[in-house]
């Protein structure tokens, strides 16, 4: 009888460490393969099958650090919950899988460990892209996402990341463990000097058709706060002739189809100078 006790204690141990290592509800597999089912690659645009997908989360609520799940860096699967980064990458996750002509909730997640992660690989919570020209840089090297050229509209400015490891106090896995510091620093280092282009928020009162954005493109909000690159992301759409995002609003605490043009929503923000554009392969 011991023995079969401690096999069956060995087991349920295995099946948690597994299910530890990837984290979601019955709800999110549940929403995700009805989206691989409802949304087929060839139906539309890739841009316009990437905001069809991105609509399918509009009053999803907003909720941070959802990712935060200790030390081992689980993968976590959380639809119903999502920041504006989680927002993107899920919504990435599940057009790359479509593309692919795949309907597996398994590949959903393949498709998100490489999105959020520096080559794909999960090691540990520095592993995580947490800066948006890190994530940029990976996914484009990855062949899953490109910055559109802006031509002779663009702007240019250097970034000096470090946010990060000079406020670790912000971040609760860092304040909780100080040695993780200097493995993000080792990160944002490489990126250090670098050169960004991006569209000032003053031309972005222009209507369709001025500015070389299309529904579906991923947009980035650039800062002038000093050691960060971007404050917030979403998805372009146009409305009357004018830009707007689709995003998860911390404002409205729930993802939404901005009424606001994206002019409107920065125009009063000193520290947001523009938008990064980039646009699914």
């Amino acid at each position: 009888m011991r023995k079969y006790i401690l096999f069956g204690l060995l087991f349920f141990a295995a099946y948690m460490a597994q299910a530890q290592d990837i984290i979601y509800s019955r709800t999110d597999s549940l929403f995700i393969t009805r989206l691989l089912q409802r949304h087929k690659p060839g139906s539309m645009p890739a841009g316009e099958l990437v905001l069809a997908i991105a609509q399918e989360f509009i009053g999803n609520k907003y909720v941070a650090g959802t990712l935060e799940k200790g030390r081992e860096e689980p993968l976590v699967i959380n639809t119903q919950e999502v920041d504006c980064t989680t927002l993107v990458e899920q919504v990435l996750a599940i057009y790359a899988t479509t593309r692919d002509g795949s309907n597996s909730f398994q590949a959903v997640c393949s498709n998100l460990q490489t999105i959020r992660y520096r080559n794909g690989v999960r090691n540990g919570y520095a592993s995580r892209l947490h800066y948006i020209s890190q994530w940029i840089t990976d996914s484009a090297k990855q062949h899953i996402i490109e910055e559109i050229d802006y031509g002779s509209k663009g702007c240019s400015r250097q970034i000096d990341l470090g946010f990060m490891s000079s406020h670790p106090a912000s971040y609760k896995p860092l304040k909780e463990d100080s040695t993780l510091v200097k493995e993000i620093e080792k990160w944002e280092k490489p990126l250090r000097g670098s050169t960004i282009f991006y569209l000032p928020k003053e031309l972005l009162n222009n209507s369709f058709g001025e500015l070389p954005i299309k529904n579906g493109d991923i947009v980035a909000l650039t800062t002038n706060i000093k050691g960060l690159d971007v404050t917030h992301m979403g998805f372009a759409f146009w409305e009357n002739g004018k830009l707007h995002l689709l995003h998860a609003s911390s404002v409205a605490g729930k993802v939404i189809k901005d009424n606001s043009t994206l002019y409107d929503y920065q125009k009063n923000k000193k520290s947001q100078t523009g938008i990064r554009v980039f646009r699914v392969k």
